[in-house]
């Protein structure tokens, strides 16, 4: 087990009491005389752990902290990547990071494209144990003119022996496993993309699969159902941006799943029971655009039918299709990432207390 463990009571009391709230403190009174090794709380919202942590400094002995890594050696701490160095590697540019001199980069090329349809460069890590909600901070930025990814960063939930997230066309068990994409849409948007046993199919108006029904597209498909938040505003190109995710799975036999996303600390979209409000068409929950109405509250998620389904893995990923670059597209695609943190907790965008 190679996560360290804090031990004894931490001697900051803010400290104390943000883990104590978080049921991850067991210790009682003490002498807390002395000096404190603790970091100092930065001024803002102390349920963040980056205010706990400037720089992310001591960050990854925090026992809420599930994975720390900002590419200062290598590849330490992940698993199983894309090989090929000019398809995914670890850089160590001066100012080219979004701090210190470590960052990943992923490329897909023109060339690669030619030589295969599909093409993913990718970095995986598994968590040492799985967990019902989960937090997932990284950093990012797309160079130029970079085509978005057809699909982009998951997070995976399921059995110890699932190993089946990102199958497409296909209905997860509900007792085996689940997962989702966070991806990057036209217009520098960005997108819940979700496979689950309750999803819904694209043939039928109402996610069902029985032909002749309203809107029957003479097909049964499923496709990861989309999410897409209103009132977004585009990423910026050429500059490092931070997004937050949360995602909490169902209490067994109720729709209380939820989805969040928070880009530079700011909040983008929410997915959880009566939020927001919208409407299903298909495999779509609409909350803008053309066949937006509000019919109803989101009912929340039903993503597993069993305990034993919990979050276990996150992947970094540039996934392309031949079909879907357009003319316009660099020859190079480029996606780097720095600063990844997967935690237990509320995590909020890397900064250094200036």
């Amino acid at each position: 087990e190679w996560i360290p463990t804090m031990s004894g009571c931490p001697k900051s009391a803010a400290l104390a009491l943000s883990l104590a709230a978080a049921g991850l403190l067991g210790c009682g009174d003490r002498d807390s005389s002395g000096p404190s090794n603790a970091p100092e709380i930065v001024v803002g919202d102390s349920s963040l752990l980056r205010n706990l942590y400037p720089g992310d400094a001591g960050l990854a002995a925090d026992p809420r902290v599930l994975f720390h890594s900002d590419f200062e050696s290598g590849f330490k701490g992940w698993g199983w990547h894309t090989a090929g160095s000019d398809r995914i590697a670890v850089d160590s540019v001066s100012n080219a990071a979004h701090a210190g001199r470590g960052f990943l980069r992923a490329r897909v090329t023109r060339a690669h494209l030619a030589a295969e349809q599909y093409v993913s460069s990718q970095i995986q890590f598994e968590f040492p144990k799985s967990v019902n909600t989960v937090y997932w901070r990284f950093h990012a930025k797309y160079v130029g003119n970079t085509a978005t990814p057809h699909h982009w960063v998951r997070m995976a939930a399921g059995t110890p022996d699932f190993q089946s997230d990102g199958l497409a066309n296909t209905v997860p068990a509900g007792d085996k496993g689940f997962w989702f994409d966070l991806d990057a849409r036209s217009g520098d948007i960005f997108a819940f993309y979700v496979y689950w046993y309750k999803m819904r199919s694209g043939r039928c108006n109402d996610g069902s699969t029985i032909p002749g029904c309203a809107g029957d597209q003479k097909t049964t498909y499923y496709y990861g159902n989309n999410f897409v938040p209103a009132n977004q505003y585009a990423f910026p190109r050429d500059k490092w941006f931070c997004l937050e995710i949360n995602a909490a799975a169902n209490t067994v036999g109720q729709s209380d799943g939820a989805l969040t996303l928070w880009l530079d600390d700011t909040l983008v979209g929410e997915y959880k029971p009566g939020t927001p409000k919208g409407r299903w068409l298909r495999d779509n929950f609409f909350t803008w655009g053309d066949y937006y109405r509000p019919d109803q509250g989101f009912e929340g998620f039903d993503f597993r039918s069993s305990s034993s389904v919990q979050f276990k893995k996150v992947v970094l990923d540039a996934y392309y299709q031949e079909n879907t670059i357009s003319d316009s597209a660099p020859q190079t695609q480029e996606i780097l990432y720095d600063d990844v943190v997967v935690a237990t907790s509320r995590i909020g965008c890397r900064h250094d207390g200036n």
